[in-house]
């Protein structure tokens, strides 16, 4: 048989996967709602003063802020096990792999998430997260022996969770040093293979592209090009910047450190912060806005160009194609993986400002509305992630097969000479 590149899948990589999915949407909707409450919260106090407290949103930031910290302190508790059991559940099915093909390897992101054993990402998660739990274990200790929470049975409650948390961090260590000493050779087997035959799959690769006749990719592949695209986000990001940096002067002009006294100016230095800081922020709300708008159309982009780069794939045999332009769709985040990640950041967000309306008793938000939506964004979101797992494999693999693109990514100082543009379109070589 020769060395080819074999997309990998399995049910149990697949649910972990999802899970890990979830937590990173999670994460980043937490910071979203951190980022949002912080500009909505000094833009109102400063730019819009009576008619920010007025609508009394105050409150319901303050407790937002508690309700973040508690939901990062969850987050930092669940999300590194979900990451180590998606290793775990990953490397299982790469050993399955090649029991079935010995002459297959897994794609390159994947050999790279795994360059790590999933025993050591277990050893080392166990240790950090012991020593950060027994940290914050002491200095709770110190804060009940100093202060009147030593009569506080809730207080002392939470401190014993703290320390069970900590002795079961350290045992899952212990446990993953264990387990790491045990699957040293199987890992380092598998290494060897690996970096063995990648420089076989770009040869073979290359000599079915030498024999395959040239043919053009569908245009929705390369309209909008890649530099189009990356010229959009560039300007977009320009902007962010540039809002971001005038409003943290205007606070910064405002106040100068978090506990010094705000400086009052004369007019019409009073009335230009102001106006800097309510530009910035409508400026912040805008890029936001078309940020989102982007995002949109480029997961809808990804999910036609799936489509179409899959149904071609499947129409003949291999073809001399530009390797370029597939490579992103069969090695990046699929496009409903985006959506299932953008539907748990925005259940994220909205958890946040549910539990926060509730620990401030206000009703400005309607709390019910923003748990539900949490309820159905979570499970639609996770569903989407296991939906997309079974064409995923497939539909990669058709892709490959068909065009024959090699070892991708390459890797900067990959074995041999880069290739040129010429070799890239695949005419002339």
């Amino acid at each position: 048989m020769t060395a080819r590149i074999v997309e990998v899948s399995s049910a149990g990589w697949t649910f972990w996967r999802a899970c890990l999915d979830t937590g990173i949407g999670l994460i980043v909707g937490s910071l979203y709602a951190f980022v949002g409450i912080l500009v909505i919260a000094i833009v109102g106090e400063e730019a819009l003063g009576a008619l920010y407290r007025e609508v009394d949103l105050d409150p319901v930031f303050r407790a937002g802020m508690g309700v973040i910290v508690a939901v990062w302190a969850v987050l930092a508790l669940i999300v590194p096990p979900v990451f180590v059991a998606e290793r775990f559940a990953a490397f299982g099915a790469v050993e399955r792999a090649a029991l079935a093909d010995p002459d297959g390897i897994p794609p390159r992101p994947l050999r790279q998430a795994l360059a790590k054993a999933p025993a050591a990402r277990l050893e080392s998660m166990g240790a950090i997260t012991s020593w950060c739990l027994g940290g914050l274990g002491a200095l709770f200790l110190i804060a009940l022996l100093v202060t009147d929470l030593r009569d506080d049975p809730v207080a002392w409650s939470a401190f014993g969770v703290i320390v069970a948390l900590a002795v079961v961090e350290a045992a899952l260590s212990a446990l993953g040093h264990r387990l790491r000493r045990r699957s040293e050779d199987r890992v380092a087997h598998h290494h060897e293979r690996w970096k063995r035959l990648s420089p076989l799959v770009d040869g073979a690769d290359a000599r079915r592209r030498e024999a395959a006749p040239a043919s053009d990719l569908p245009r929705v592949l390369t309209v909008p090009s890649a530099r189009v695209s990356a010229r959009i986000v560039f300007f977009a990001v320009i902007a962010l910047v540039v809002s971001l940096g005038a409003f943290i002067v205007s606070v910064y002009i405002r106040q100068q450190c978090r506990y010094c006294d705000p400086i009052s100016y004369v007019e019409p230095i009073e009335r230009g912060i102001d106006v800097l800081s309510l530009a910035s922020g409508v400026a912040l709300a805008c890029c936001a806005t078309v940020g989102a708008v982007l995002w949109v159309g480029s997961v809808i982009l990804l999910r036609v160009r799936e489509g179409v780069l899959a149904r071609w794939a499947r129409d003949a045999g291999t073809r001399r194609v530009d390797v370029d332009a597939v490579t992103p769709v069969i090695t990046g985040a699929r496009a409903l993986v985006r959506v299932h990640r953008a539907a748990a950041a925005v259940g994220a967000a909205a958890t946040v400002l549910a539990l926060a309306a509730l620990a401030a008793e206000s009703t400005l938000l309607d709390a019910d509305a923003l748990l539900w939506a949490t309820v159905i964004l979570l499970p639609g979101g996770f569903a989407f992630g296991l939906v997309d797992a079974a064409s995923r494999r497939r539909e990669r693999q058709d892709v490959r097969d068909a065009c024959a693109p090699g070892d991708v990514p390459h890797p900067v100082g990959h074995g041999g000479a880069p290739r040129t543009k010429k070799a890239r379109s695949g005419r002339g070589t």
